[in-house]
């Protein structure tokens, strides 16, 4: 087989990448290792804020379950503070349903002409053409048999644990793994606002949420860091929801439960050769919240992009492109930063945190300086606000420019 764009992965980067592709009239093949797509997830409700979304799907007629714009955060005491936010919070339903976000977008990108291939493992890539900059064909199995493709441009949607980071020996530095385990259901909070609960005791560097779609489907979880775990991940949601009954008590009728990890990894580059790296593939993952629905789908809609750029004229330089707009959209320095901050933080100091943002209240917009972060006045807030902690707040206040 011979095409213009070759997307390895079907999940929320490689479909977003494969509709794009297809819908703009390049040949398109998408091959997915699974039987089936969104096998590797059991049916749950992912959230992303609206940091660039609406246009992307707006665009591409993605599927969204919900677009929120209040968020509770919960202390360990029970206090308490909702968060009033201009910038949206998208809800994406995942799984193997025939309704999900993976399945949905791969279903319309076939409409436009990609051809879908499931069940295909990687087996070998080559470059044995006089370009030596590019791979120009991929051997994948099928059962019994074999298939050659022949790629202009691949985008690798493959995950963390992408083959492409063998085959092209790319050097990547794994930070470390979040994981996530919870269940799913209907009608655990309102629909209208998302639900986050802190516990440094229990679920420390990490956190507890519930969302509910305008569907009804919920979902409740626990997000935890793996280098923290003294037991398995679905214990610290039992044991989360036994020292929580006010929360438990919200979770009644459960439909299913879910498993996932990711390891938040860094590469230096995100293009190799004709390779474009997306979503997980790429390292992408937010390193403080763990979201990673907006990374995939951004960075599929400009490997997309950029591919139907370099197929039509101005082919290294188009794809150059797509490894400037992946560093200047997803520089992860500040939320390495505060992940450290935040895994520093024990309850009397989340609790604290909590009490200042009721005190805020409306007198600060949050969202400018969400949007326009200035490092001096992003200084000033926190060093006041780390002053004011009972623990670990001085040694942070003043260790905090140096991270900076």
């Amino acid at each position: 087989m011979k095409c213009d764009v070759l997307v390895v992965g079907a999940g929320p980067a490689g479909s977003v990448a494969a509709l794009y592709s297809a819908k703009h009239g390049l040949n398109t093949v998408l091959i997915e290792r699974n039987n089936k797509i969104g096998a590797h997830t059991n049916t749950r409700i992912d959230s992303s804020p609206d940091f660039g979304l609406t246009e992307i799907i707006n665009e591409l007629g993605l599927k969204t379950e919900n677009l929120v714009y209040n968020s509770k955060w919960h202390s360990p005491s029970g206090s308490s503070f909702t968060l009033h936010s201009k910038i949206g919070e998208y809800y994406f339903k995942r799984g193997s349903a025939s309704d999900s976000f993976e399945c949905s977008t791969v279903y319309n990108s076939i409409k436009y002409g990609c051809e879908f291939i499931s069940d295909a493992n990687l087996k070998s890539v080559n470059n044995d053409n006089k370009d030596k900059r590019c791979i120009n064909k991929v051997v994948v199995s099928q059962g019994p048999h074999e298939i050659m493709i022949k790629p202009k441009i691949i985008i690798d949607a493959t995950g963390v644990n992408s083959p492409f980071h063998t085959f092209l020996r790319i050097p990547k530095r794994d930070y470390k793994k979040g994981v996530i385990f919870g269940m799913t259901g209907k009608d655990f909070v309102n629909s209208d606002t998302s639900e986050i609960y802190f516990d440094a005791a229990l679920i420390k560097g990490g956190y507890f949420y519930v969302v509910t779609a305008k569907s009804g489907i919920s979902s409740a979880a626990v997000v935890l860091d793996s280098t923290k775990l003294k037991k398995p991940v679905d214990k610290y949601f039992y044991d989360y929801l036994r020292r929580n009954t006010e929360v438990a008590e919200k979770i009644k009728s459960v439909d299913g439960r879910f498993y996932g990890e990711a390891n938040l990894l860094r590469l230096h580059e995100h293009r190799y050769q004709n390779v474009l790296f997306a979503g997980d593939a790429a390292g992408l993952i937010d390193p403080l919240m763990g979201y990673g629905m907006l990374p995939a789908i951004a960075s599929g809609y400009y490997a997309g992009k950029y591919s139907v750029e370099a197929i039509k004229g101005g082919y290294y330089e188009a794809l150059k492109r797509y490894e400037w707009e992946v560093k200047k959209r997803f520089n992860k320095r500040m939320s390495y930063a505060f992940r450290r901050i935040f895994e520093s933080l024990d309850n009397k100091d989340l609790d604290i945190l909590i009490k200042m943002a009721n005190e805020l209240g409306d007198g600060t917009d949050v969202d400018d300086l969400i949007i326009h972060p200035s490092i001096a006045g992003l200084f000033h807030a926190l060093s006041v606000f780390f002053e004011n902690l009972p623990s670990s707040g001085r040694l942070l206040a003043k260790g905090f420019k140096g991270i900076l």
